[in-house]
């Protein structure tokens, strides 16, 4: 019995371990590479490591960078107005997943190349995609089928199990903060931005951060979303790690004025 128990408590253990690695690779992919390194320039590391966190975010099913980046850059452009790809005024069903089935009559390739020159030079992020055909979200799907073969011939079954379990709950994430995180009945805003980004605590937690949206629209550029003492950012303090290890350099940090709080 006391060997049963002992087994069982050892699965559990390596099934957490994995969770938690996991969820961390999928979410700093989406949430560091993505998003802050990608989108917004917030900070630069090598390319190499850029390649590395990113592609957390790719076996998340979040597809190719440029189109990812893209996307997020057009939101920016026109948060809350008409042309916003995500919009919750557009529905909640919308926001939360519609709109990746429309992109193509929201954003002409044209307009996408013009938002993203830079990742449209890079070698590898524009062999991941450059357009909103559906055969890179197809190649995005097969790589990520691949991958977990991976994981289960070379890990196993709990590892496998691990990763589906916390890429699902990752995938999501960025989905949330799209609706939830522009709800006027939710959370709260520290910061007098134009659209009605908001503040929502759970939705950071699960998040690794993304959630204090309200005050990554007052400074999109910043690494740091978590302005308050109170806002926990896990992606913040991965960029303050690097920092320490000399990983990374040129990282925008926020106003003081939007600090002050």
């Amino acid at each position: 019995m006391a060997d049963g128990s002992s087994s069982i408590l050892a699965m559990v253990l390596t099934f957490i371990a994995w969770f938690i690695g996991f969820y961390l690779y999928h979410g700093l992919g989406i949430t560091l590479g993505y998003h802050r390194l990608l989108s917004h320039k917030a900070l630069t590391v090598p390319k190499w490591l850029s390649y590395l966190i990113v592609s957390g975010g790719y076996f998340c099913l979040q597809g190719g960078p440029v189109v990812w980046v893209g996307v997020h850059r057009l939101h920016h452009q026109k948060t809350d107005m008409p042309g916003d790809p995500h919009a919750p005024e557009d529905g909640f069903i919308h926001a939360l997943f519609g709109w990746m089935l429309g992109m193509k009559e929201k954003q002409s390739s044209e307009d996408l190349h013009r938002l993203c020159p830079d990742l449209m030079a890079d070698p590898i992020y524009s062999r991941l995609g450059t357009t909103h055909n559906p055969v890179q979200a197809y190649a995005c799907l097969g790589a990520n089928i691949v991958f977990r073969l991976l994981i289960l011939y070379f890990f196993g079954w709990i590892a496998l199990v691990a990763d589906l379990l916390a890429s699902g709950m990752v995938f999501w994430s960025p989905q949330l903060v799209n609706t939830i995180c522009h709800m006027p009945s939710m959370g709260y805003r520290l910061n007098d931005t134009r659209d009605k980004s908001r503040n929502v605590w759970w939705v950071a937690l699960i998040a690794l951060g993304e959630g204090w949206h309200n005050n990554h629209h007052a400074a999109p550029r910043s690494a740091r979303h978590g302005f308050a003492w109170w806002e926990i950012d896990i992606t913040w303090y991965t960029v303050w790690l690097l920092e320490k290890l000399r990983l990374c350099k040129n990282i925008t940090r926020p106003p003081k004025n939007v600090m002050d709080v």
